[in-house]
């Protein structure tokens, strides 16, 4: 599309502006190997309800205050050496603290967090205030806005410009968003619901709050304290299931930056003391020292101890981005290659994929002796409790495979399971005896690996490979916690998983009958280099033609954006999403909760020459779908809403069911290349039974007319385009009990 004259006058303008600032921006320095890091010097942080350093808030009819600052954390090991010969001090990094507004004065143990504990209805009110600085994090540096962003909205530069060289200098701007939980879209913190820092930057900005920015009601104050300007006040209903979730910086173009390299991100479980759960398993779930999150991501470093980013891009369009970043060092809890001390005893672990675009496949082993154990159970998705617990075993036989055992835990960025471990397993407990000769090591040094390939190749065994170590003792203590192992469900009765899917047939469960299905694809934009961008239905941000500059027909325009995925509340959908492109994407839908039905192999050349040959033989990018969005007038499309041809005449195969660890609740899930993958969205509460009369959330979804979105939780590429809004039309018949202006 070309762009008017007058944006290359800007773009000279600003040009000479960062020409003139740059000498003030911090510049990183020289990237350290991995294998340079000590492995296993320093403990993994605890909860600090278990004595340990992460903060841990219980959640009250109070309000939280979480600041996000700049400030150092102790990432490294103890004994690391910085190049520049001072002692290291501590790496820079941005999180979210509970308390003053100031940065802590000395390094921190770790940046991740709070873990926030909340109560099934009862809300929880938060003020994010945000005092970020980039005075020693080479935050700027990273910075790309020839993508579509908040930086270009901010400086009130109308769109991005490819080409574009200069950094981004004005106040740093974010949003924090609530991953996988239920409420109003104006509380979601959507990516275009950003609040610039009351700290300036190296250049002013003309807009300070994004187009879809909510400040907020605050109840628990009693309308006494309303946001400021560099605030926003956000009131969670926590009307959903008891599950795992967390949260992050969303900032439109900067998710990447500030969520899951730089750290503004923590953990936020629901838990309900209503549900019955079998005895010895906790339903407060984050209590106790046998509770333990495991934030896993990767980073680089430089030889100074800063975080280093690549940011040298393989397009000239895009000079800074690059389309998945993977990083050579891995930290867990904000510390890399940490140890923890276990006894011989089970143990519940929250863990969450929280890297830009690094998938983790785990499984524990003993370096020494290459015996793999203990087995893991999982006991949770990211939506909530599983039925019954299902069995992680590294040793599994070829029946237990074919019967659906997975030999390890396989997760994509933004995904979390809740995973039960028992340091004193029999079956582990007998191999790893017979392969010490009867002696084995006190402590017993187990490394939790991972064998998940990247755009890289495979993980290096030494680096990589390893996230992190447990010490196992010979202690081996009373243990009356739930035993996965067992036979005893989760969940019975009245309180079991409405079913949507039959994960054990990959089909729709009995009684269920879709209101509509869509056909929606991931396409790859290629450059001169490599990918330059990944579309959602081959649709921008805006809903924009790019071509014609008009809109996609069929869409809506909502808060400045056309929306195609308009989903009405109460009906239940089958998305099918065909996957294009050649990478794995953990899809991700904000504002509610899904169930994974099956994935089935396509022909893509057959499919991509149909696909083609609907836009007249070559794809036009950015143009939408090409045929009408509309199921009714597309009689290409098999009935299907989305506007693309029907892929049913291309499938391969038969259909397969979900992983075994996938059988429940999710907002997060991984879509592979050369497949079709099949999820069954109901826009309604967890616990509502189908065709239930009362099928409505507590909230108005979109209230003040807000929307939500929907994207790949690769975070590179959702920065560039790998994301759509969405919105949820409300039953109009349907009461209310928490409203817009009083409840939140």
């Amino acid at each position: 599309m070309e762009r008017p004259k007058y944006y290359l006058m800007i773009l000279i303008i600003f040009t000479m502006a960062v020409f003139l600032s740059t000498s003030a921006m911090a510049v990183q320095g020289t990237p350290l190997p991995g294998g340079k890091i000590p492995q296993f010097v320093d403990p993994l942080p605890l909860l600090g309800a278990a004595g340990g350093t992460m903060e841990t808030v219980i959640a009250g009819p109070g309000e939280i205050t979480l600041n996000m600052l700049e400030f150092q954390a102790k990432m490294l090991p103890s004994t690391f050496k910085p190049a520049n010969g001072l002692a290291y001090s501590g790496t820079w990094v941005f999180g979210y603290r509970v308390g003053p507004t100031t940065a802590p004065a000395k390094a921190v143990d770790t940046y991740i967090g709070p873990v926030i504990v909340a109560t099934r209805n009862q809300p929880t009110q938060v003020r994010y205030v945000n005092n970020l600085t980039a005075n020693n994090i080479f935050w700027r540096d990273w910075t790309d806005q020839s993508i579509h962003s908040a930086f270009h909205q901010a400086m009130g530069i109308p769109m991005p410009m490819v080409f574009d060289s200069t950094h981004y200098l004005g106040p740093i701007l974010a949003v924090p968003h609530l991953h996988g939980g239920e409420d109003p879209a104006v509380t979601d913190g959507g990516p275009e619901a950003w609040f610039a820092s009351d700290k300036p930057g190296l250049a002013s900005i003309t807009v300070s709050q994004g187009p879809a920015y909510y400040a907020g009601t605050d109840v628990a104050g009693a309308g006494t304290h309303p946001a400021a300007a560099n605030e926003a006040i956000y009131r969670y209903p926590n009307s959903q299931e008891a599950a795992p979730l967390w949260f992050h910086d969303h900032l439109l173009g900067g998710t990447r930056l500030n969520a899951t390299f730089a750290g503004l991100a923590g953990a936020y479980a629901i838990v309900d003391p209503n549900l019955a759960l079998p005895a010895g398993l906790d339903p407060v779930g984050l209590g106790g020292r046998l509770s333990v999150p495991l934030v896993i991501q990767d980073r680089m470093f430089d030889t100074n101890g800063q975080l280093f980013f690549p940011n040298v891009g393989i397009n000239p369009e895009h000079p800074y981005w690059i389309p998945e970043f993977v990083g050579d060092a891995i930290v867990v809890n904000g510390k890399a290659w940490p140890y923890m001390n276990v006894d011989r005893q089970r143990y519940r672990f929250y863990v969450i994929d929280g890297s830009n675009s690094r998938p983790y496949d785990l499984f524990l082993q003993d370096q020494v002796t290459g015996v793999k154990g203990p087995r893991m159970w999982v006991i949770a998705t990211d939506g909530g409790y599983l039925d019954s617990p299902v069995l992680i075993d590294p040793n599994a036989t070829g029946a237990q495979a074919k019967a659906g055992v997975q030999k390890s835990l396989f997760m994509m960025p933004g995904e979390r399971y809740e995973v039960i471990v028992d340091f004193n397993d029999p079956a582990w407990i007998a191999s790893i005896t017979a392969a010490y000769g009867g002696v084995v090591p006190n402590p017993l040094n187990l490394i939790l690996r991972n064998v998940a390939p990247t755009v890289n190749g495979n993980p290096k065994a030494s680096t990589e490979g390893r996230i992190m170590q447990f010490r196992v003792s010979a202690n081996a203590p009373a243990d009356g916690s739930y035993n996965p192992a067992g036979g005893i469900p989760i969940r019975s009765g009245s309180q079991k998983i409405v079913r949507l899917a039959n994960p054990a047939l990959g089909t729709l469960a009995a009684g269920v009958t879709p209101n509509k299905t869509r056909e929606l694809t991931l396409v790859e934009i290629a450059g001169l280099g490599g990918p330059l961008e990944v579309l959602v239905n081959n649709s921008r941000w805006s809903g924009l033609r790019e071509s014609t500059g008009q809109p996609i027909p069929g869409s809506t325009l909502v808060l400045g954006n056309y929306i195609t995925e308009m989903m009405n509340e109460g009906e239940t959908e089958v998305w099918e999403v065909v996957n294009t492109t050649m990478d794995k994407h953990p899809i991700h839908l904000h504002g509610l909760q899904f169930q994974l039905i099956n994935r089935q192999a396509y022909d893509p050349k057959a499919f991509m020459a149909a696909y083609n040959l609907a836009f007249g033989g070559v794809l036009i990018p950015g143009y939408g779908p090409p045929y009408a969005y509309d199921a009714a007038s597309n009689p290409q499309s098999g009935g299907k809403f989305g506007g693309n041809p029907d892929i049913a005449p291309f499938l391969l195969g038969l259909p397969a069911a979900p992983l075994s660890q996938e059988a429940g609740w999710k907002d997060t899930v991984m879509m592979n290349p050369g497949e079709v993958s099949r999820i069954a969205v109901r826009i309604a509460p967890q616990d509502k039974a189908i065709n239930a009369p009362d099928l409505f959330w507590p909230y108005q979804p979109n209230a003040l007319n807000g929307a939500y979105v929907w994207h790949c939780h690769n975070t590179d590429h959702e920065d560039n385009e790998l994301m759509r809004p969405s919105q949820f039309p409300p039953n109009p018949l349907s009461a209310r009990t928490y409203v817009q202006g009083i409840d939140y």
